[in-house]
């Protein structure tokens, strides 16, 4: 994919930024850590309109590393505890956590599928060709 991707050309990338949105502001050190400038780089671009597919698929990837189901980074009960709105509600955390996992991954292959089929540019090539 070429050009610029903004949030209103992507559903599902204008949903992501909408749960980053329901954390803690950037730069709350106690809550991104190293994280804060992984993602904040990526989002700006976007946000900015600046956005390529490079930008949204690292952004899913730091999204399933930093934030998703299972990761050493910011638990799900970091996550709990810092989702506005919701009152540390665990429930809404783990829906949280699931969601963005869910949503990151949608993006991840929408952005980097093309890349990794290589040389077989249709769905199933690989299975074609044996």
């Amino acid at each position: 994919m070429r050009g610029t991707i903004t949030l209103a050309d992507d559903a599902d990338l204008a949903h992501l930024v909408d749960l980053i949105d329901m954390l803690p502001p950037p730069g709350t050190q106690s809550f991104w850590g190293e994280v804060d400038e992984k993602i904040g780089y990526r989002l700006r671009l976007i946000l900015a309109g600046q956005g390529h597919a490079r930008d949204v698929d690292y952004l899913a990837v730091y999204i399933l590393k930093y934030l998703g189901r299972g990761n050493d980074h910011i638990t799900e009960e970091q996550i709990t505890k810092n989702l506005r709105g919701v009152h540390a509600i665990p429930a809404a955390g783990h829906a949280w956590v699931e969601d963005a996992t869910r949503t990151a991954w949608t993006l991840v292959n929408r952005y980097s599928l093309p890349a990794w089929r290589g040389h077989r540019n249709t769905p199933g090539g690989a299975w074609l060709e044996g």
